[in-house]
């Protein structure tokens, strides 16, 4: 009888002990649409933050963003995962400092004025560094590297550019080009001085036209292009590096759990760079470059050591 007992007790005891354990913290992931990397972003967090996630999606219109974030702050959720502009600023606005808050895809992030002693995130771009070593990667040639760029909103990137350049034996050759400018004219300038072509993420720079523009030079003058998405690498440009949905995800849920469960204050948290990237090339382009060369295989190598995605278009 008394063995019988003990074995029941032993069999109860696993489910004591589930019953004890304390409720995962709450995060609430909000939306500014219903986008496909929004929801890779979501996965991704999931798969790395030690919380319950909880999806919402916001309406179009700021009022109703407004009474969202007001019952989330009465709700008092572990943190906020703000996705894309309007959550983001939404959040900013109208949660008080006792929820954490979290951005990520927030292109221009710096314009919206996202700090705050309950703030941080993850930018949608990097000191350039990873492109420029890619550039270098395709050819030790190249030395000189021209950025076509509006100073208005983008002095800061050509800054830390020139910074990632110098300690990689390059140099950066700033190209300004203001809003209502002919993208070629600027781009005169660059004939016979670069050895290749950076984009940045510029409001300016990065309209249609312009994008073509970049990418006609760079074909006419037989230069690399780093370009800024895979879109524009199937139009043409020679490479891009750009973040992964999902890789920001897990990033963004690594420093979730550095914030729920390390008790560490967002606003002490500087906005990070991406760290995981995918690297897009157009063969057809590199060929043109120099058909002998070795720069997609050089490149391949590169994507192993840093253990970038890869996406390869013709």
């Amino acid at each position: 009888m008394r063995g019988c007992v003990a074995a029941l007790l032993v069999a109860l005891l696993p489910v004591v002990a589930v019953a004890q354990q304390p409720a995962r913290p709450r995060v609430v992931a909000v939306k500014s649409a219903n986008l496909a990397p929004y929801a890779s972003v979501i996965a991704g967090f999931a798969a790395e933050a030690r919380a319950e996630v909880q999806e919402v999606m916001l309406d179009e219109s700021a009022g109703a963003a407004a009474r969202l974030f007001k019952k989330l702050a009465a709700q008092k959720p572990a943190l906020v995962l703000a996705l894309g502009p309007l959550a983001a600023n939404a959040a900013r606005r109208s949660l008080g400092e006792d929820v954490p808050v979290l951005f990520a895809m927030v292109p221009y992030y710096e314009k919206y004025g996202l700090d705050g002693a309950n703030v941080t995130g993850i930018s949608l771009t990097s000191d350039m560094g990873p492109e420029l070593e890619a550039l270098k990667a395709m050819s030790p040639k190249v030395k000189r590297v021209g950025i076509l760029h509006d100073p208005r909103f983008s002095s800061g990137t050509v800054t830390q550019a020139r910074a990632a350049a110098a300690s990689k034996g390059m140099s950066i050759l700033p190209l300004e080009l203001e809003a209502g400018g002919r993208a070629e004219k600027a781009l005169d300038g660059a004939v016979g001085k670069v050895d290749a072509l950076l984009m940045v993420a510029d409001k300016t720079v990065g309209n249609a036209a312009v994008v073509k523009a970049l990418i006609a030079f760079a074909t006419v003058h037989r230069v690399p292009l780093a370009a800024l998405t895979s879109s524009q690498v199937k139009e043409g440009a020679t490479l891009a590096l750009s973040p992964g949905p999902t890789a920001i995800g897990q990033q963004a849920g690594r420093l979730a759990n550095r914030i729920i469960h390390e008790k560490v204050n967002p606003g002490a948290l500087a906005v990070v760079q991406p760290e995981g990237l995918d690297l897009s090339l157009n063969l057809t382009a590199v060929r043109k470059l120099d058909p002998s060369s070795d720069a997609v295989l050089e490149l391949l190598r590169l994507a192993a050591r840093r253990d970038f995605a890869v996406k390869v278009y013709e």
